[in-house]
């Protein structure tokens, strides 16, 4: 048995505002939603976990693989077996949606050629893009975009995916084509998904384990199940979306 991630006391700052304290947990499944509401360090966690941000101090384990000790040659070779999806999202304007993802194939993993292009034709046909190879990314919708995004992150054959807000700005129902798209992956790929959201459609189809963040703090962490049945006060007022219970704003 191996935790796909392990966390013990994690603390992270910028400057004098600590953004995450005394964070600890231990993930067996192979969904979690971290959640809470905007500004609560959800995606500096998970930036901080794969460290493309330095912890304050902490443990953190990835796939067994002491991820706070790691040289900065190791921490490369790492972060070719994770697959990060950034809140942007971005792809790059100037190239085509294949150029896209031959540019992370190459650079990632040194993979060019017929075996590269065969490569891209799998991950578009995976989120249900097929043939849309010579598109710009001009020419698609916020959704397609978010769907070839992910299609460039699982590319390089990643052995887990951060993904972070993938369905923010969209409309409920390209949000639902994204959701589809993820939980088709996660079924394909058979890889742990970590899944930052506020979004509780998405937490519904997901599923998993959950953390949820508040004042730098772990405030919930069990079963999305458990947490819709009883789940604590902090949970109750998040997922009702309401001003009473414990988390003020000021």
């Amino acid at each position: 048995y191996m935790a796909v991630i392990e966390v013990f006391n994690l603390r992270k700052s910028f400057e004098n505002l600590v953004v995450l304290n005394n964070i600890s947990f231990s993930l067996d499944s192979d969904s979690l939603l971290i959640i809470g509401r905007s500004g609560t360090g959800k995606s500096v966690l998970i930036k901080t976990i794969v460290r493309l941000l330095e912890p304050d101090y902490g443990k953190i384990f990835v796939n067994g693989i002491d991820v706070t000790s790691l040289k900065e040659d190791e921490l490369h070779e790492l972060w070719k077996d994770i697959g990060f999806l950034f809140q942007s999202g971005a792809l790059f304007d100037f190239l085509s949606v294949e150029e896209n993802i031959l540019f992370v194939l190459e650079n990632v993993r040194g993979i060019t050629g017929e075996k590269a292009k065969k490569r891209v034709n799998e991950v578009l046909e995976m989120v249900g893009l097929p043939n849309i190879n010579n598109k710009m990314p001009s020419e698609l919708s916020g959704g397609m975009r978010k769907r070839v995004a992910l299609a460039r992150t699982i590319s390089t054959f990643p052995k887990i995916l951060f993904l972070d807000e993938p369905t923010t700005g969209l409309d409920p129902i390209t949000s639902d084509y994204v959701v589809s798209s993820i939980i088709e992956l996660k079924k394909i790929l058979q890889i742990p998904i970590v899944v930052v959201t506020h979004d509780i459609e998405v937490m519904k189809k997901i599923n998993g384990k959950v953390i949820m963040l508040e004042s730098s703090e772990i405030v919930y962490f069990g079963d999305f199940e458990n947490m819709l049945k009883e789940g604590n006060e902090y949970t109750k007022q998040f997922i009702k979306g309401i001003s009473e219970g414990p988390i003020k704003i000021v």
